[in-house]
């Protein structure tokens, strides 16, 4: 270098454009240098980006549990990219299709047409047969986010298809096991024996079932009527809600609405519910029309004047008796030991009739007054009063008659005992009323005593399941998983079932007091009807303890029968038997069998419950009986199928050997099988 400096300074010859070019050289050599180094940091910063990139969407696709198959075009097969979707070696594209649901194939083909069409990404839902791996015979739902390859731009048709799938069927399980809940609780919302309905915060209606509708008399199923005005402009709550406040409400009123005709006596609540913020989210309303509860109340009462009438009745005999005992007609009578006379008389001056000892001692029947006659002195010493039948002393009646015989002893100067004076009168009329009197009294206490202890039965029977289904209704809501929602729905559907048969009963008894059982027979296959209700009651027995049997003998079993009578009797049947049934089993059937030269059917339950007393057994079926109070009912359902049977002219009865046996009751009724 130095050389070369030494020979440009000592050559002022040399041309000043050489050492120019000379030194561009050498800068551009220099940034080329630079350019190639900052070049090269970048590829390998890009490089380490793409793998990063690469290890990352890695990592995501094996979080994401999803599936990438490559599907070749030229090839028509299908190979793993991601995951074990398909087999090892691959699949072919018409194999594939033999795993696709026959009622999804069209989608997935529907879906590759729109990527060969042009399409940039596709997206279908199908059914994927994984009988191949571990869930035989199973169905995955698959969805298929489909990207078309082109090799060449050019080229109009895509030379691969990249699909990524992603298994949805525990969230399409989850969504229709939602929808099942979801219609399944429209389902009971609609069918309450309560109106049921809910507003939104401002007091608009949202959703009103059945009930509710038919109590308020809907026009139509969204009627503009209830829809458009809010719970605050209803007549029944624009006096009590102030202010426009929704708050907690509980109370029975006459509700008139004049635009939809309602005008009825009604039970309502209004239970405000509110957000975790504690602002007002939405308001529930119960209704219930207790019109016919009001008058079965009034109608207590009227029954309950009428006991009092006869009670007041009561009284009036009892005076009227007081008056016959302090103005009866009697005799007197007086006797004479020495001349063994008996003389009676109407007044003190006033005989009416003699007799002596051994006539007198005839009209006495077995009585102490006979015997006394025999040892006069002895027994009459002292101041006798008694009640004797014996035969009329005078001619005022006929047969025995009932005398009360008071007799005072007279003595002489010196002491020694003259004889009897007294009293006689015929008090038969008035031991007959008052026998009339214990019959009536005892009528009375008893109509009172059952007719009160069946408006408390009933009173207490239909409330504990209206309280049930309300108040599990309102805790419904609340509840947040599926296993607490089943249960409170189950105990809503329990009491519902037991407050219709409830209804039925009390249906039935009222029908039997008016007109009696009606029977309307028809010519139905009883196996059948049987069967189904077997599968109904076999529902009510919810004791694992107890095993529930039924025994259909025939496959087809024609007859001329009321089958909704004989049901009535074997839902009453089994519903006695689960009450009292701990453990072991409760079995139905029937049969074809002959009575007294008679065709019929009979039908029975067994179970191994409590049992019925030997001194019980002869009163199970009358009205109002209940061998354990302890026990939830009426004592009105084995009345009414004794009912039933006697409206059949069949029979009925029960067999047990005592407590602790379990008991078989059955009904027999004349039919004939076609």
């Amino acid at each position: 270098m130095n050389s070369l400096i030494l020979t440009i300074q000592n050559s002022p010859n040399v041309d000043s454009i050489s050492l120019t070019a000379a030194i561009i050289v050498f800068i551009a050599f220099i940034i080329g240098w630079v350019v190639n180094r900052i070049t090269l940091l970048r590829i390998r910063k890009n490089s380490m980006q793409v793998k990063d990139l690469s290890t990352i969407m890695q990592h995501t696709l094996n979080a994401s549990n999803n599936y990438v198959i490559k599907l070749s075009m030229q090839e028509r097969y299908g190979r793993n990219m991601h995951g074990n979707f398909l087999p090892e070696e691959g699949m072919s594209y018409d194999e594939s299709l033999e795993y696709i649901h026959p009622d999804d194939r069209h989608l997935y083909t529907e879906a590759l047409k729109r990527l060969i069409k042009g399409d940039k990404t596709t997206e279908c839902l199908f059914r994927w047969d994984w009988s191949t791996k571990e869930h035989k015979g199973e169905w995955h739902w698959m969805r298929d986010i489909g990207i078309a390859e082109y090799a060449n731009p050019a080229l109009k048709r895509p030379t691969n298809f990249f699909c990524t799938l992603t298994d949805e069927t525990e969230r399409i399980l989850r969504e229709q096991q939602e929808q099942k809940m979801t219609d399944r609780n429209r389902k009971i919302f609609d069918q309450s024996l309560v109106g049921l309905a809910f507003y939104d915060k401002d007091g608009k209606l949202m959703a009103a079932n059945r009930k509710m509708r038919e109590i308020l008399n809907f026009q139509t199923e969204n009627d503009p009527y209830y829809y458009n005005n809010t719970i605050y402009d209803m007549p029944t709550f624009r006096e009590v809600l102030y202010d426009r406040q929704a708050q907690e409400l509980y109370f029975c009123t006459k509700s008139v609405i004049i635009e939809r005709g309602v005008n009825c006596y009604t039970e309502m609540r209004l239970h405000p519910v509110y957000d975790e913020k504690g602002e007002l989210f939405f308001i529930t309303f119960s209704i219930r029309d207790i019109t016919q509860e009001r008058e079965l109340y009034l109608e207590n009462k009227r029954n309950e004047a009428r006991i009092r009438q006869q009670n007041e009745a009561i009284q009036r005999y009892e005076n009227e008796l007081q008056y016959l005992m302090e103005n009866c007609d009697m005799r007197f009578f007086r006797i004479n030991i020495n001349e063994r006379i008996c003389t009676f008389y109407k007044g003190m001056s006033s005989p009416v009739l003699r007799l002596n000892f051994d006539e007198l001692i005839e009209h006495f029947v077995d009585s102490p007054f006979k015997q006394g006659l025999r040892e006069y002195e002895t027994y009459f010493s002292v101041q006798r009063t008694d009640l004797t039948h014996m035969r009329p002393f005078f001619k005022e009646s006929e047969g025995l008659q009932w005398y009360f015989i008071e007799s005072v002893p007279f003595f002489d100067e010196n002491g020694k005992m003259m004889g009897t004076y007294g009293v006689v009168r015929n008090v038969t009329n008035l031991i007959e009323k008052q026998e009339r009197l214990k019959e009536e009294t005892e009528r009375a206490n008893q109509s009172g005593l059952r007719k009160s202890t069946f408006m408390a039965n009933m009173t207490h029977e239909i409330r504990t399941p209206l309280n049930a289904i309300v108040g599990f209704s309102d805790v419904l809501p609340m509840m947040t998983t599926t296993e607490e929602k089943q249960e409170i729905i189950r105990v809503i559907m329990n009491n519902c079932d037991m407050l219709l048969r409830l209804v039925n009963d009390i249906l039935a008894v009222s029908s039997l007091e008016n007109e009696g059982i009606e029977i309307t027979a028809r010519k139905v296959d009883f196996a059948k009807v049987f069967a189904d209700v077997s599968t109904i009651l076999a529902q009510r027995v919810q004791n694992p303890e107890v095993k529930f049997i039924s025994e259909n003998p025939y496959d087809s079993f024609v007859t001329v029968i009321d089958s909704g009578r004989m049901q009535q009797v074997i839902t009453n049947f089994v519903t006695n038997a689960v009450k009292y049934t701990q453990q072991g089993h409760i079995k139905i059937g029937y049969e074809y069998q002959q009575r007294n030269g008679q065709n019929g059917l009979y039908m029975y339950c067994e179970d191994t419950g409590a049992g019925i007393p030997k001194e019980d057994q002869s009163k199970v079926f009358d009205r109002f009986v209940k061998l354990n109070d302890y026990v939830q009912g009426t004592g009105l359902g084995l009345s009414i199928c004794k009912a039933i049977a006697m409206s059949c002219k069949g029979d009925i009865g029960l067999t047990s050997e005592g407590v602790g046996t379990g008991s078989t009751f059955w009904i027999w009724i004349p039919c004939e099988r076609n």
